[in-house]
């Protein structure tokens, strides 16, 4: 199994960066589109988001369609690699640094920091996902480890964690296994789905 999910990262990988710039484009419009007009986003104060990279599908057209009362997170490794990730608040004087991955993010400011527990809608990249709301990420599980609370809380608990891919990512079927916190939903460019948890 292992060997198999090396396999399909390498090939959604190399699939979504050799995805034309025109095309990542008018998939990112597209799937902003449909998750505006949704009481989830709407209805979401406090929303994690991601800066994109290699080819990953952009979510940042989002805050360009944001309410007063809506505030944007980003995610930030924690100092303590068991912990998972950490959100600070994404606002005009927010300064960034590459982390180990050489990936943009926030310069750590505690006063800036908001729970997870506290996100009402996480948008999360991803490599691959399914029908049932399994999520492939790059396997560090950052995102699991950082969302673990919710398997032990109602499927309909917050936040709401939303995969934001293109639609080829779709893959027939991933494994699941018991430290895996799935996907509450998913958008595209071809639209939204919510995976039923209950």
């Amino acid at each position: 199994m292992a060997t198999d999910l090396r396999t399909l990262r390498r090939t959604l990988k190399t699939r979504r960066r050799l995805l034309p710039l025109p095309e990542q484009h008018a998939h990112a419009r597209q799937a902003v589109h449909h998750l505006l007009g949704t009481r989830l986003f709407r209805a979401a104060r406090n929303i994690a988001i991601y800066l994109p990279v290699r080819g990953e599908i952009s979510p940042l057209a989002l805050r360009l369609h944001a309410n007063p009362r809506q505030r944007f997170y980003l995610p930030v490794l924690s100092p303590c690699r068991q912990q998972g990730l950490l959100f600070l608040h994404w606002h005009a004087a927010t300064r960034f640094r590459a982390n180990r991955y050489r990936i943009d993010e926030p310069r750590l400011q505690y006063s800036h920091l908001l729970p997870a527990r506290q996100l009402d809608l996480v948008i999360t990249p991803l490599l691959g996902f399914d029908a049932a709301g399994n999520r492939l990420g790059m396997g560090g599980g950052y995102y699991d480890r950082s969302f673990a609370f919710k398997s032990r809380l109602t499927a309909h608990s917050r936040p709401f964690l939303l995969g934001f891919a293109y639609a080829f990512q779709q893959v027939e079927a991933l494994p699941y296994r018991p430290w895996d916190i799935p996907l509450n939903g998913v958008v595209t460019e071809r639209g939204l789905k919510a995976f039923n948890r209950s």
